[in-house]
């Protein structure tokens, strides 16, 4: 691995790589809501696989971008910027959350309905993971020195994420409160843990820091992770670890193939013109994910269960959907340079 570097301000293969998890989420969240894994099986099974890599390879993102653009600055310098940062992920949360409550389950637009999502008394489905995205970006304010410290140390930093992986092992029934499922884990809900996950925020700070590409260690290292995940994938039958909440399974799970789509986003940086499109997903990941579920959630909510689509053809309907929320940022006026 090779010696630190001053970072550049900004990387189009995170964009890129951010991009990817965009579109593998959009499909996901299709064919969740608009297929039968009855009548078409091949959608589950992809359904599973981005599951399982999806975020925590935004969380390793965060953590990458949050390298670049928080930590090699002074704490007084970043603070406000990650300040708004995780303001902006409330928010997400409470639009999606809201849609979601609106159009999924019918719920009338009133008081009743608002003040639970805005106290965060309330986890609507499939908005889930933006306010664990705003307990990330808080948590990494809250550990912003001690983070610094830690990345100085590589090894050291690789092995604070190892033993991070420990933590998979709370008692997770013992555990009831609302706020704190999406910070530690809980049985209650469907929730996803900011401390568990966490490895892979550290892990990104690190690619970043160290300017991290191709490694044949890093490589052996993920395909022993993602190794011990199949091992325990056929020694069940096939059957999936836990992920609500995660299992050590789980979140070494996707090592490799997160090593994989990593290294994609660095090749793909080289052609920037056929994949236009996936960078600016990365650069707007936020606006995407909120706008791609209110759009989804209205859609399934006026339908009623009357659009019914295979793997291909969902994954047809999620470039639909993302065509539109890509329009919408092209018809936003810029402000001139």
């Amino acid at each position: 691995m090779s010696n630190v570097q001053p970072a550049r301000k900004r990387e189009r293969a995170i964009d890129l790589f951010k991009g990817l998890l965009v579109l593998g989420m959009v499909y996901c969240h299709t064919l969740q809501f608009f297929s039968d894994q009855q009548i078409y099986p091949n959608g589950q099974r992809v359904i599973d696989v981005i599951n399982l890599i999806t975020f925590s390879g935004f969380v390793f993102s965060f953590g990458y971008v949050s390298q670049l653009a928080y930590y090699t600055k002074s704490f007084r310098q970043a603070a406000p910027r990650m300040l708004v940062a995780a303001v902006k992920t409330l928010g997400a949360f409470y639009v999606s959350g809201l849609a979601y409550r609106l159009f999924i389950d019918g719920k009338l637009l009133s008081w009743a309905t608002v003040r639970p999502i805005l106290l965060l008394q309330d986890m609507p489905g499939w908005s889930e993971f933006l306010w664990s995205f705003t307990y990330l970006m808080i948590a990494g304010l809250i550990l912003f020195v001690p983070l610094k410290a830690l990345a100085g140390r590589q090894w050291l930093g690789f092995a604070a994420a190892g033993l991070l992986l420990l933590t998979t092992w709370l008692p997770y029934g013992s555990i009831h409160a609302m706020k704190l499922g999406p910070l530690i884990g809980t049985r209650d809900f469907a929730s996803f843990p900011v401390l568990q996950y966490f490895p892979y925020y550290l892990v990104g700070i690190l690619f970043a820091r160290y300017r991290i590409s191709w490694d044949w260690r890093v490589l052996a290292l993920a395909a022993a992770l993602s190794g011990a995940f199949l091992w325990r994938l056929i020694a069940h039958d096939g059957a999936l670890p836990e992920r609500f909440p995660p299992s050590v399974w789980w979140i070494i799970g996707p090592a490799l193939l997160l090593y994989g789509y990593f290294l994609l986003g660095k090749l793909m940086e080289r052609y920037p013109a056929p994949f236009v499109v996936f960078e600016t997903m990365g650069r707007n990941v936020l606006w995407y994910l909120v706008m791609s579920n209110v759009i989804i959630f209205a859609l399934k909510g006026n339908q009623q269960g009357n659009v019914l689509v295979s793997a291909q053809s969902g994954f047809y309907l999620a470039a639909a959907v993302l065509g539109v929320v890509t329009f919408t940022i092209w018809i936003i006026t810029k402000k001139s340079k």
